[in-house]
């Protein structure tokens, strides 16, 4: 995998569209659970430390209970390898795995949905393994949530990633939202039941998207068979699958909305690289042999 370098996060921002992010703060709620969950408006923030048994360390995470920002101060975590996520710290909003939040419009029968856009800011750490991405949930019928997603759909869409790449099969790419994706498959059978994984990977990254199609991707997935047009929209988070390093990580604001300001058009800010330098090759500049 190509390996790509930032500048400084405040380059990226000067200037930036994405001023909708929150800066205003609120109280901290400081908690190292591995399992706590905090609502703050219409999303409930999650620290979601999944695999410790696999991963074991400590996760810690500052939650803003006025804007819903949190960062991610602490993740220990000591996995077997560095291609396992520890933990997904993140954003929830509709209906997955028992954590409901509030005035949701999720779940959603697919053939009902006219739109689904989301704003999102970050600030990751250019260290370690992780990647920062969308997880949505689908499920066959309106039964699932809080057991799992048997026979149903996991779509990850990874805005920003360090030191990790998509598993398992290789789909090929597509061009979504204004940006190219590649696009990663497999059948999970595991916890929650089976299931289709299907992971769309940004070739220009960012961390931050304004009226971002959500929808785009679900009508990607159902035209190649991954999900089917009768199924029902659970959930959509977003967080980082964390796995090593890349601590702190910072959510500065998330938002999603259904069936609302339809025909938005999506926008990014793709992430500035630094320029590699080109060899001198003049002849003068090559050294003579030995």
């Amino acid at each position: 995998m190509v390996k790509l370098s930032r500048y400084f996060w405040m380059v990226c921002w000067t200037g930036c569209f994405c001023v909708f992010a929150f800066f205003s703060t609120g109280a901290a709620e400081e908690t190292c659970a591995r399992y706590q969950a905090v609502t703050v408006g219409d999303y409930v923030i999650q620290t979601d430390y999944w695999n410790q048994g696999k991963c074991p360390g400590t996760q810690c995470v500052d939650i803003d209970d006025q804007t819903g920002a949190y960062t991610v101060t602490k993740g220990d975590f000591q996995c077997p390898d560095p291609y396992t996520v520890a933990a997904y710290p993140s954003v929830l909003y509709g209906s997955a795995w028992g954590i409901q939040s509030p005035n949701s419009l999720l779940p959603a029968p697919l053939s009902g949905l006219k739109c689904v856009n989301s704003d999102w800011s970050f600030q990751p750490t250019d260290t370690g393994a992780w990647d920062a991405a969308y997880d949505i949930w689908l499920c066959p019928d309106n039964g699932c949530g809080t057991g799992g997603f048997k026979g149903g759909a996991e779509i990850m869409v990874w805005l920003d990633y360090r030191n990790t790449n998509g598993w398992k099969t290789d789909m090929g790419s597509v061009t979504l939202n204004g940006m190219d994706w590649e696009i990663w498959r497999w059948d999970v059978d595991g916890g929650g039941g089976q299931r289709n994984y299907v992971a769309y990977l940004a070739k220009t990254l960012t961390t931050c998207v304004k009226d971002f199609d959500i929808k785009a991707f679900l009508d990607d997935s159902q035209k190649r068979g991954y999900i089917q047009p009768t199924w029902y929209l659970y959930a959509v988070e977003a967080g980082n699958e964390l796995r090593y390093g890349g601590i702190p990580f910072t959510s500065k604001s998330f938002s999603v909305s259904v069936n609302k300001d339809c025909g938005a058009k999506p926008a990014f800010t793709p992430l500035p690289l630094v320029p590699t330098p080109t060899p001198d090759l003049t002849p003068e500049a090559i050294p003579p042999p030995p």
